[in-house]
């Protein structure tokens, strides 16, 4: 009876311990952003926003656009995160299509990904989100 009642004080303090364990997403910055960074010169008619940032099961994604008289522009993502060398390889394949198809939509009316939806759903999203912030100003 006593052997029973020291494994359930330690199942207890084993289960305290693992809810009370807290994760964050791995942060990691798309390390071309930087390549292609230019400050928006100060025409009339253009506007830049970042979007913020957008957390999913698996990723963490930040987009910044660029408009021109309203009209999409230009497109870099700031930040794509992902869990394991798997969802990296999913964001990483998925990224460059994404944002090609949005600069040839000149919009976020554009489809998800094959095999890419959670990542996808999350760009377009912060695409969008970013989208609007320029248009407000």
């Amino acid at each position: 009876m006593r052997r029973a009642l020291v494994i359930l004080a330690i199942t207890a303090v084993a289960v305290v311990a693992l809810a009370r364990f807290h994760t964050a997403l791995p942060r990691t910055v798309n390390p071309l952003a930087a390549l292609h960074a230019r400050l928006p010169e100060p025409h009339p008619g253009v506007r830049t926003a970042t979007s913020p940032p957008l957390a999913s099961p698996f990723s963490l994604v930040q987009v910044q656009v660029t408009l021109t008289y309203g009209r999409l522009t230009g497109v870099e993502t700031v930040a794509l995160t992902g869990y394991g060398p798997h969802t990296q390889a999913i964001n990483a394949r998925a990224e460059p299509i994404l944002r090609r198809e949005a600069l040839q939509a000149h919009s976020a009316h554009i489809d998800v990904v094959s095999g890419a939806t959670y990542t996808s759903r999350e760009w377009i999203k912060c695409l969008r989100d970013a989208i609007d912030l320029a248009r407000r100003g």
